[in-house]
């Protein structure tokens, strides 16, 4: 697996399409108090949040089987590229902060579990939890960069405005990074065959 370059590109897919779900986990509640929608939307949000990311987890398989797993992932990181953005712009907008935190964490949800099933057709099920690990590690530096932007932006400009903008652009890049994944069958033979 580590000798092919699209394990390279499904991980940096994996870290910066993430990135937007966890730096909103991190800051949801200043975000929605620094919007002026105080406390108690911020507390509701939580089970939103909490409805959203298992949605996408869910029926994000029956997503995946139906127009495959890159695909999947590719349709979740444009969505949230998308969302990002246009959650700050409404971020005032009770219903649409929750509309498009739901969406954020959607993409988010779907993304944790269909990079694993991605992993299992790239390169079989024989070594898939090493592979799959090693590949989580994408999700662990989205844990440390998210946080990190949504933070140090607040802190430099006194709002989450290009916070949320630096994560679409990291999840454009990651649907560019995810452009570049092709089945290995067509150029390497059987993919059940490949090992970390």
């Amino acid at each position: 697996m580590l000798r092919t370059p699209q394990f390279y590109a499904l991980w940096i897919a994996y870290a910066l399409g993430t990135t937007a779900g966890q730096m909103t986990i991190s800051q949801l509640v200043p975000f929605a108090r620094s919007a002026g929608l105080g406390a108690a939307v911020a507390t509701l949000a939580l089970p939103v949040t909490a409805a959203g990311n298992a949605g996408g987890r869910i029926l994000s398989g029956w997503l995946s089987d139906a127009l495959g797993r890159v695909t999947t992932l590719r349709v979740m990181v444009l969505a949230s590229a998308i969302a990002m953005p246009a959650l700050f712009a409404w971020r005032a907008q009770a219903v649409l902060f929750f509309v498009l935190v739901a969406c954020v964490y959607w993409c988010y949800g779907t993304q944790l579990s269909v990079f694993a099933s991605a992993t299992a057709d790239l390169y079989g099920t024989r070594n898939l939890g090493l592979n799959y690990g090693v590949l989580f590690t994408a999700w662990g530096a989205a844990g440390i960069f998210g946080p990190m932007i949504g933070g140090r932006v607040f802190d430099t400009f006194g709002d989450y405005r290009y916070a949320f903008y630096a994560a679409s652009g990291l999840a454009v890049i990651a649907f560019g990074s995810l452009a570049l994944v092709r089945p290995l069958d067509a150029t390497s033979g059987s993919t059940r065959t490949l090992r970390t």
